[in-house]
């Protein structure tokens, strides 16, 4: 049986074969990941930073307690120096450190797993002008800088219901809300981490 002519006036570059769908690159997943370990990574810092005004919260709270304690002129006899009330703000306190320091372990977790697709990746452009190298960097340095304020603020936390002076007390507060404004570089650093990946405004 002969073909039809609408069969022989078929073109053959109507005919297309299947395609497999293109694979992304290597660089490609590299760079996906790297976006959302920064994405991570700025989320993490704002729990930090609301841990931290929860913090502040009770040390203002601990504060006006124990200001009761310590003034002579409004001190029962055989006042206890250690009120109910202050010890519960007292251990909401350490809870805080507690997650603090949960979100530094998560942090530093993100930056491990960034130095090891930096073994592969090198100094690739993986933002919008930034490469992973210095994305590692500055990640290390904001991580420095949460262990070295949890320190102090574990110490706060363990005193400040202990402070024998309002001095002492007034020190142990200020302490508290300083030790995250010392730093600029870093907020500078998770400033232009937020433009490099387009992470959402606040």
């Amino acid at each position: 049986m002969s073909a039809t002519p609408d069969r022989l006036n078929v073109s053959k570059t109507r005919i297309q074969s299947p395609r497999t769908p293109a694979s992304p690159s290597g660089s490609t997943v590299g760079a996906s990941r790297v976006s959302d370990a920064a994405l991570k990574f700025l989320e993490l810092f704002k729990k930090w930073q609301s841990t931290v005004q929860k913090g502040s919260q009770y040390c203002n709270a601990i504060e006006n307690v124990k200001k009761g304690v310590l003034d002579p002129a409004g001190k029962e006899p055989e006042a206890n120096p250690y009120p109910a009330n202050l010890e519960l703000y007292c251990k909401n306190l350490a809870i805080l450190n507690s997650i603090l320091g949960d979100v530094l372990n998560s942090a530093e977790t993100t930056v491990e797993q960034l130095k090891v697709l930096h073994v592969l990746m090198k100094d690739e452009v993986v933002g919008r002008s930034w490469n992973l190298g210095k994305v590692i960097e500055g990640m290390q340095n904001v991580c420095d800088c949460m262990k070295s304020e949890l320190d102090v603020k574990r110490t706060i936390a363990e005193n400040i219901g202990h402070s024998i002076s309002s001095t002492e007390l007034m020190l142990h507060v200020s302490l508290w809300d300083q030790l995250s404004n010392r730093n600029e570089a870093c907020y500078l650093f998770l400033r232009m981490l937020e433009i490099e990946f387009s992470a959402p405004q606040s």
